[in-house]
């Protein structure tokens, strides 16, 4: 059932989403209509001073806190119910930046879901320290995205888009498990996002999602087309990269040619984004591919630093990030052009040292990639 998170903020969409559609049943939100109508939860504040009285309530009346507050008062499930949807406006807050979801292993192990380990954590634990920060607490949606999640049981799978903003992924970004479009809610914590399920996501992208007439030249592609299609491409190469890393070389060059044969650069042009096609082409021998993408783009990041250069200091001061991204595109391009055809990057290599001398907005560029550079090796 796919869920807008945007509308998940009004009532109204609650509502749909908790009656059935065609052959989808409703998704698991079992509050009662008077806890989310219009002005009711639609912001919860995130108080994790309060943590230590309920510590200290179960220490003192353990009895009595079970019976009220549920037996583990920072459970979840417990916090939505005790707490969250509570009528006494004291209690209505989240008295903690850490929350804890039992895992019905059982469950997991039937998923179907990419295993991080061969044993699966007694509880998931998950962190409101970013919505604190942030905002001070948690608007609707994301209480409704932490419902949903208690009560799916891992039955039913859960995933979130990738077109998602950093941010927005109330705080479950390392339990995620990229496995092609969107990324899977798991119980597993891989410390950062972006863990692969690499033999699922190549299954999708090569055999089961279709493409339309991408590839039909002259077809006509709009703004926002154009810009899904690069959505499409960046997952081409996460995978391809992933799959070089594992060393399997064969599959990552049928991914990438799969992507040239389906995404072309005649429909989706490249810009300086598709640099690491071109270092990626190159790593896995499709020496051909990657000479024809580098060209490109290189031919794009010249024009693009010619044109900031003729905006003049003033201006091309306020596009420092622009050239820095341009600069680190030229040079990785001009890296696989090196590697895929020496005799052509011969002459292109020509043209970005006479570009880095004599172009403004490329020496600003290579100056801040430079401090970006000496910043990442301090921090080492």
């Amino acid at each position: 059932r796919v869920c807008n998170l945007s509308y998940l903020q009004t009532d109204w969409y609650i509502d749909q989403m908790m009656r059935p559609a065609y052959d989808s049943p409703s998704v698991p939100i079992t509050w009662p209509r008077l806890d989310f109508c219009s002005g009711t939860n639609e912001y919860v504040s995130v108080e994790p001073e309060a943590k230590q009285q309920i510590l200290d309530f179960y220490k003192q009346d353990p009895e009595t806190a079970k019976k009220q507050l549920g037996e583990d008062p920072f459970e979840l499930k417990n916090i939505l119910k005790y707490w969250v949807r509570s009528k006494n406006p004291d209690l209505h807050i989240i008295p903690t930046d850490t929350l804890y979801l039992s895992i019905d292993k059982k469950a997991v192990r039937e998923s179907g879901m990419m295993m991080a380990a061969d044993s699966i954590p007694d509880k998931m634990i998950i962190s409101l320290k970013n919505a604190q920060q942030k905002q001070g607490g948690l608007y609707r949606n994301e209480v409704m995205i932490y419902e949903m999640l208690a009560h799916a049981d891992w039955k039913r799978p859960m995933y979130m888009s990738v077109t998602l903003g950093p941010g927005n992924y109330a705080g479950l970004d390392n339990y995620c498990v990229l496995e092609g479009l969107a990324y899977r809610i798991t119980p597993f914590n891989y410390g950062q996002m972006g863990m692969i399920d690499s033999n699922l996501m190549y299954k999708n992208m090569m055999t089961r999602f279709k493409y339309g007439n991408v590839a039909h030249r002259g077809i006509y592609m709009d703004e926002t087309t154009g810009r899904m299609c690069k959505t499409h491409r960046r997952m081409f190469l996460m995978l391809a990269d992933n799959l070089l890393r594992q060393g399997d070389n064969d599959k990552a060059r049928k991914v990438l040619e799969k992507c040239e044969a389906v995404l072309p650069g005649y429909s989706v042009p490249y810009d300086d984004e598709d640099s690491q096609l071109a270092r990626l082409l190159a790593e896995a021998g499709c020496n051909k591919l990657a000479s024809n993408v580098a060209t490109q783009v290189i031919d794009y990041d010249l024009q693009y630093l010619q044109y900031l250069a003729s905006l003049g200091t003033d201006r091309l001061n306020t596009y420092g990030r622009t050239t820095y991204f341009l600069v680190q595109s030229l040079l990785e391009a001009g890296t696989a052009l090196q590697k895929a055809d020496a005799a052509k990057a011969k002459l292109y290599n020509t043209r970005i040292s006479q570009c880095m001398r004599g172009n403004e907005a490329a020496q600003l560029g290579m100056q801040i990639y430079q401090q970006q550079i000496s910043g990442q090796a301090a921090g080492n």
